[in-house]
């Protein structure tokens, strides 16, 4: 398994002025390619960055906030229109429902030009192709956000998605192999509803993964010392550390062999 991460910005300030991408992550393993939260930028870089675009086959939308799934809908249609493809959608009940003052951001349009749309939820487990998806609802702005893991040939990757941390979500990661925690804000400067640098030891010590790999990087925290706050995780936990960047790839080697 592999990702590339087309974006690694998040949160309305950085979204607003695209001081870091906001183009979510792709997926990649021997037989497919999803689209993890494609914010804005999504369908611009995925053109752009990927070498045949046409082989991604669906999305997974964490929740229904612009900087995740506004560019859900083009995805869609590009699969689906441009290339003429099926499309596969794993999204949260917000963004296929609405929930609360929060409306749908997949219109019924495109659902129906999927040919899978399953919804994510406490405790869902899905399968596409070679990759197994289980899911938990995180504790978030749209209250219906979900975390979840991406798992094949025994290699599991945790997508700690936009979330206050709390000891009630670590269950769910406990064997992950590698964590890509969404970490908006600087160690000291936590706020309701998302992760900062000073919780990540808190998560890595909980499970088994020997990296993790920080991203959606809020306005505060970029324009804090981030070479201090790497520093800051690797002097608290025993694993590697990665912050991502723009346009990066994890594992680095062109081949898939070495991690799936």
């Amino acid at each position: 398994m592999k990702l590339k991460f087309l974006g690694t910005g998040g949160g309305r300030y950085v979204t607003g002025q695209q001081r870091r991408r906001t183009a979510g992550i792709i997926v990649e393993t021997e037989e497919t390619r999803l689209h993890v939260d494609p914010g804005p930028g999504a369908l611009v870089y995925a053109n752009k960055e990927l070498e045949n675009p046409d082989e991604v086959e669906g999305l997974i939308v964490s929740h229904a906030h612009p900087d995740h799934s506004s560019d859900a809908e083009p995805i869609i249609e590009m699969i689906t229109e441009a290339y003429d493809n099926q499309a596969s959608v794993f999204a949260n009940e917000t963004a296929l429902n609405g929930y609360g003052d929060i409306e749908k951001s997949i219109s019924n349009y495109h659902e129906g030009l999927c040919s899978r749309v399953e919804k994510m939820e406490e405790g869902s487990e899905h399968e596409f192709k070679d990759l197994k998806i289980e899911s938990q609802e995180m504790f978030h702005g749209d209250p219906r956000t979900q975390g979840f893991t991406l798992e094949i040939d025994e290699k599991k990757i945790g997508f700690w998605t936009d979330t206050q941390y709390s000891e009630e979500l670590l269950g769910l990661y406990e064997d992950c192999d590698v964590m890509v925690i969404y970490c908006t804000r600087p160690k000291g400067n936590s706020v309701k509803g998302h992760t900062a640098i000073d919780e990540v030891p808190d998560i890595m010590e909980n499970v088994e993964a020997s990296t993790c790999i920080i991203t959606h990087f809020g306005y505060a925290l970029l324009d804090s010392d981030l070479d201090e706050q790497k520093e800051y995780i690797e002097e608290n936990i025993d694993g590697k550390v990665v912050f991502a960047y723009d346009g990066m790839e994890f594992p680095g080697e062109a081949s898939l062999e070495r991690f799936s």
